[in-house]
């Protein structure tokens, strides 16, 4: 979704002032300089690679299980993508990450 729509969703996108959107600790700092696949594969990367060491955020990844993760990006491919991909990771330690089946709506 593209922002919190009730109180289970969790905003994990930049701020958005003219929509009264506050930042997000969630958010990805590496912003997309244009719309290519490969500009966007680019900060998703920096992203998972920024996000697993930051000791906060890691620790307060289990607040987002079971909870619907609100983006701008969805349906297309996002940060949010790899909050669940570790997420899935805690739980199936000896898997692959998540595969596209698993998505930021």
């Amino acid at each position: 979704v593209h922002n919190q729509v009730d109180e289970y969703d969790v905003y994990i996108g930049r701020a958005v002032p003219e929509h009264g959107i506050d930042d997000s600790k969630w958010g990805n700092p590496f912003v997309m300089v244009n719309e290519s696949d490969t500009e966007r594969e680019r900060v998703i990367n920096a992203y998972r690679e920024w996000v697993v060491a930051q000791p906060e955020l890691m620790g307060s990844l289990e607040e987002l299980r079971s909870q619907r993760l609100g983006c701008w990006c969805a349906p297309k491919p996002c940060h949010g993508d790899v909050l669940v991909e570790l997420l899935d990771c805690q739980d199936n330690p000896d898997d692959a990450p998540a595969g596209p089946d698993l998505r930021v709506t």
